[in-house]
């Protein structure tokens, strides 16, 4: 399960977001799809639940965002900004 890391603050409004990393001070721009795709993962969505919200809200089909969310996840859990828990 992924959540966000403890250290990263950010305002849930619509559209563009800037996340807070309290580590070293850096900010972290997110696009508006970008942002969707943090906001769905910050309410505890599964990817492929977002990619298909997504889908509908973009008019692109599922399996072409599954990609794109997969390559967005791994970038915020190498930036520390998203931890990885285990499900008990």
């Amino acid at each position: 399960m992924l959540k966000v890391a403890p250290w990263v603050s950010w305002n849930p409004v619509e559209g563009a977001l800037a996340l807070f990393d309290s580590r070293d001070g850096s900010y972290h721009a997110l696009n508006e799809s970008a942002a969707d795709i943090w906001r769905g993962l910050a309410e505890g969505s599964a990817p492929d639940a977002i990619a298909g919200r997504l889908a509908t809200g973009y008019g692109i089909a599922p399996e072409q965002l599954a990609g794109d969310i997969a390559a967005f996840i791994d970038a915020a859990l190498a930036k520390g900004l998203l931890v990885a828990e285990s499900a008990e």
